[in-house]
């Protein structure tokens, strides 16, 4: 019975759980290594032979593909698809979570949604202007923590 919450939560879980799974092998595969490669220098990784308009193609229909679970996932925990869903703020706060928790990293994103939820709940309690202070507050991560949370951390554990 999907109808039922307890059975949606672990039928998302489960799905979840698979789709991150994939998406860590894809990323450890060689085909990962040909993404990045093409990330840091694309025309070095043409030079190398590698197709980089079909790869790019590839990591768009994967992306299409993740993204279309997610929406799948929302629908049937929400019943229905609200408008607001195709609104540009949307977008916008997820390239928003994904560069505060670090955008060259696995985890960063997570990091970075926690993060920008976390501070919209505290925020939204404390004043009206929500949304002027978390634009200050990730105006502030972009100028000093390039790399995101995620990602200076890493770079701060990997100096001691």
């Amino acid at each position: 019975n999907f109808l039922h919450p307890t059975a949606k939560y672990y039928l998302s879980w489960v799905f979840v759980v698979f789709a991150l799974w994939i998406l860590s092998r894809i990323l450890a595969s060689p085909f990962g290594a040909v993404l990045e490669a093409i990330r840091e220098n694309e025309s070095r990784a043409r030079a190398c032979g590698y197709n980089v308009e079909r790869t790019k193609l590839a990591a768009f229909d994967l992306s299409g593909a993740f993204c279309g679970l997610a929406g799948t996932l929302s629908a049937l925990h929400l019943s229905i698809v609200p408008i607001e869903t195709l609104h540009y703020m949307t977008s916008g706060q997820a390239v928003m979570m994904a560069l505060l928790g670090g955008m060259g990293t696995f985890f960063g994103p997570f990091v970075g949604a926690a993060t920008y939820l976390l501070l919209g709940d505290v925020l939204t309690v404390l004043t009206s202007h929500w949304q002027l202070v978390l634009g200050a507050v990730f105006v502030f991560f972009v100028l000093f923590f390039p790399k995101g949370i995620w990602g200076s951390l890493l770079v701060w554990a990997g100096r001691r």
